[in-house]
């Protein structure tokens, strides 16, 4: 990842950077987890010891359900208790055993994982802690051991009837009660009641994550579950909308119900039908008595919303000028018309939320979710189930097949594959093998995984993108801004206009009466609904943000999307960024005082603690143990100090060597890292990187798509950053930079490089926090951010494909370009609409009508994004 700057030419490793990345003092477990995997210094077997046991453990589970006779744990090379391991109990225990087990189980492993190689207990010691632990144990699993076996299926059943019934919130209270109250039960059991019972099925059962919901229902059951959720749904986007609007901020849309859908339609009917009524009996006494009636069922519900925004300090909108026009038209007789004009507005709206229905479901829905528990294992080998939250850097996570991954981590053991195509976009999953990382919320399928944790659960990639979107509802595009408050402008205005046209013109035509005016006026008040502007142009930037999404392209809202397709200038980060960021030592040249083994040896002795990949790289090269170095001091930007007994080592770039007056460096053209021994010249190594294959088709793209201007900015030295600008076809390069240097250069180019459009940074996350929220559109790379990199990045791309960036500019010009022939293609229509009503060509109903067609047909052209490849 672009983590790798290099040191060499002036560029701090980013713990140098505590104030952007990391928290002031930094934990053990934290900086443990930033090791690769290969230095953490396990003990050989124990990885292949923890899953022995689990194994074991299974397979021992077995033969138990055949008969009851009690299970005996097949011994292992890790230490275990004498207590049965926790996967060998049943998975049907009470909830309030679980709670205070699992906490325990979390403490006791937070404790047990942080060291890099556990010292093993003294024998002695071991049975009075376990004998400590026992009661315990024994008294939270006592009321779940008094209940028959042969009830928890029944059981189950009822918890899940409550559960669906009952708020979430209701149920943690519940649940939490529950486990408060339990230890307090536990004693009264009898000793023979805290027997273990034999092991049934579904202990051996396994959940599976992304299973049906509806699995096993009847066809009324799945309706009323589908219907239920449906409500739920509607009930969440209305509380939603009010606090919205409460705040001061723009409701969501909300399609209606299929229920509300269907009352609408037969209140329509209803009212068609007294309609055709009056039409037929219009020469009968009781016509006028037909229309009214047709008119109170339709005007109604449009007088109910009008008083509802009203009380809410809402008062120009769609539904005020309807109900201006209907009224207006039923009070100059115009009454067939008037109840029309309601019937095929309300019709309208069903005939766009049936369109925008289809839409969303065309949308692949982001079920971005990660499990309620994970199953932590400590290093004897005993799993407890905890909250994700509850994971620390560092501990063991086991993953079973069908599950979803829980927690960022690196791959200890396992194979199978990884579908995480809803974070990074990539229909082909992931193949799992041994130090491959993960993210969480993936869904796993294959061998027993054990991972190590890498990151904190708030700063999981699953995090960000969740950050990223709950901001970005806020973050609006200025084309979706104008039209909304345009929208709230014009109306009023629009309102002030029909009254004068309604006035103004008999008084100089004195050939058409105020009447016909006055229709005209009320006839221009429909036309003037915004309706399809209002739907069509925003649910084109949601198609766009819900297409780049599916590319695993997750950008802080239509201002971000907006952005891109502006975008005149990209600059780059180089290291980990447009190369590869795994530097290996091409070369070591030794002075005849010192060989190349001994050259290297020094070096890694020197490098061994520092956390830079210039060091890392080093310390990787040397096959043998570094030496024990009694003294280091790191320099950021330049290299370290390190002592060996009494003998001084300094290693590092070549001005790190000058400003310690060492003498007969050599300049070296490349990433070189130069060694002294007590202030004499040693040697140099001599490092290389790979540039990604698909970065000079990824710069050729964002030109193609109209970037004029590509940069980049790196601590490297002049001939490497050159190399890469030539063969990747960047214009401009401006190397040696220091981190703070980096973020004045941005800035520079963004005052002084002119350009018609925005300009980008495009890093890793990690080392350029001020860069990203300094430029136009900040895009992350990689899955190495945190927090930070969510709060400072408008575009997070969770691989490090370039060819992705191609792929948001083009989908973002693509989804601003329909939003503009939408708003186009409307207001055309509607001023060509108002010159046709002003000469009395057009009337109210046809008006309506019309509308309805342009919400449909926006809305239609809206949902082509989906389907840009």
């Amino acid at each position: 990842m672009s983590e790798n700057k290099n040191r060499l030419s002036g560029q701090p490793a980013d713990a140098q950077r505590p104030e952007q990345n990391t928290p002031a003092a930094e934990s053990a477990e934290e900086i443990l987890a930033r090791i690769n995997v290969d230095e953490i210094g396990f003990p050989p077997d124990l990885v292949e010891n923890i899953l022995s046991d689990l194994e074991s453990s299974a397979a021992a589970v077995a033969p138990a359900v055949e008969t009851p006779e009690p299970l005996t744990d097949k011994p292992s090379a890790a230490p275990a208790p004498s207590s049965e391991p926790v996967e060998a109990q049943p998975q049907a225990e009470a909830p309030a055993a679980q709670a205070p087990a699992a906490e325990t189980a979390a403490e006791q492993s937070e404790t047990e994982a942080e060291p890099a190689q556990p010292e093993p207990a003294a024998p002695q010691e071991q049975p009075d802690t376990e004998a400590a632990a026992q009661p315990e144990q024994t008294a939270e699993q006592a009321p779940a051991e008094s209940e028959p076996a042969e009830a928890q299926p029944e059981d189950n059943t009822e918890t899940e009837t409550v559960a669906d019934e009952t708020p979430a919130s209701d149920q943690n209270e519940a649940e939490s009660t529950e486990a408060t109250e339990a230890p307090e039960q536990a004693p009264e059991q009898s000793e023979a009641e805290s027997e273990q019972p034999p092991v049934t099925e579904t202990a051996l059962t396994v959940s599976d994550a992304n299973a049906d919901e509806t699995a096993g229902m009847t066809l009324i059951e799945r309706a009323k579950y589908h219907a239920r959720m449906r409500r739920r749904e509607q009930t969440r986007l209305r509380r939603e909308n009010a606090r919205r609007e409460a705040a001061g901020g723009e409701a969501v849309y909300q399609p209606m119900s299929p229920i509300d859908m269907r009352l609408t339609l037969i209140r329509l009917g209803i009212a068609a039908i007294f309609l055709v009524a009056g039409l037929l009996l219009r020469q009968a006494g009781v016509a006028f008595a037909l229309y009214l009636i047709a008119y109170l069922i339709t005007v109604l519900p449009v007088a109910a919303k009008v008083a509802y925004h009203f009380t809410h300090g809402k008062y120009f909108d769609e539904y005020l000028l309807i109900l201006i026009a209907s009224l207006g038209a039923f009070l100059l007789r115009h009454y067939p018309e008037a109840s029309l004009v309601l019937i095929l507005h309300s019709a309208g709206q069903i005939a766009g939320d049936l369109v925008l229905s289809s839409t969303h479901k065309s949308m692949t829905r982001q079920t971005i979710t990660v499990p309620d528990k994970a199953s932590l294992v400590n290093m004897k080998g005993e799993e407890h189930q905890v909250s994700p939250k509850e994971i620390r850097i560092g501990n063991f996570v086991l993953v079973r097949s069908g599950e979803r991954i829980p927690i960022d981590g690196v791959v200890l053991r396992g194979e199978g594959t990884v579908d995480d195509a809803v974070l990074t976009g990539d229909s082909e999953p992931l193949q799992v093998e041994k130090d491959i990382h993960v993210l969480a919320g993936g869904i796993y399928t294959g061998s027993l995984m054990l991972l190590r944790a890498t990151a904190r659960f708030e700063d999981c990639a699953i995090n960000q993108i969740l950050h990223m979107q709950e901001e970005g509802r806020e973050r609006k595009a200025s084309l979706e801004k104008s039209v909304t408050n345009g929208a709230a402008r014009f109306i009023p205005i629009m309102v002030v206009l029909a009254v004068l046209l309604s006035v103004i013109p008999p008084l100089f035509n004195s050939g058409t009466s105020i009447t016909e005016w006055v229709y005209r006026a009320l006839s221009i008040l429909v036309v003037c609904c915004p309706t399809a502007l209002l739907i069509s142009v925003p649910l084109c930037f949601l198609c766009g943000n819900g297409r780049l999404s599916q590319k695993g392209i997750h950008v802080k809202g239509s201002e971000a999307i907006e952005k891109l397709a502006e975008l005149r200038m990209a600059v780059f980060d180089k290291t980990g960024t447009l190369t590869e960021g795994n530097l290996r030592v091409k070369e070591i040249q030794a002075t005849h005082d010192f060989n190349q083994e001994s050259c290297l040896a020094l070096a890694a002795a020197a490098e061994q603690l520092s956390r830079h990949p210039v060091a890392r790289a080093v310390v990787a090269a040397y096959e043998g143990k570094p030496q024990k170095i009694s003294e280091f001091e790191e320099f950021p930007g330049r290299g370290v100090r390190a002592r060996i007994g009494n003998r001084n080592l300094l290693v590092g770039n070549r001005r790190l060597m000058v400003s310690r007056g060492v003498k007969g460096v050599p300049e070296i053209r490349g990433t070189v890292v130069y060694v002294a021994y007590e202030g004499d010249y040693a040697g140099a190594i001599v490092l290389e990187d790979t540039i990604r294959s698909e970065a000079s088709e990824a710069i050729k793209g964002l030109k193609s798509q109209g970037v004029l201007r590509t940069v980049i900015l790196t601590g490297d030295t002049e001939s490497p950053a050159q190399q890469t600008a030539d063969a990747i076809g960047i214009d401009t390069v401006h190397y040696g930079l220091q981190p703070e240097e980096k973020a004045s250069k941005m800035e520079f180019l963004m005052r002084t490089i002119p350009t018609d459009g925005t300009s980008a940074y495009v890093g890793d996350g990690v080392n350029d926090l001020d860069e990203l929220g300094m430029a136009d559109v900040g895009v992350a790379m990689g899955a190495a951010g945190s927090q930070q990199t969510a709060a400072a990045a408008n575009v997070l791309i969770l691989t490090s494909n370039l060819n992705r960036l191609t792929d948001a500019m083009r989908i973002s010009r693509r989804t601003h370009g329909i939003a503009m022939q939408n708003m186009a293609f409307v207001l055309l229509i509607k001023l060509l609409l108002v010159l046709l009503t002003v000469l009395g060509v057009t009337y109210m109903w046809q008006a309506v009508a019309i509308d309805v067609l342009l919400t449909v047909l926006t809305v239609l052209n809206s949902a082509r994004i989906l389907g840009i490849k």
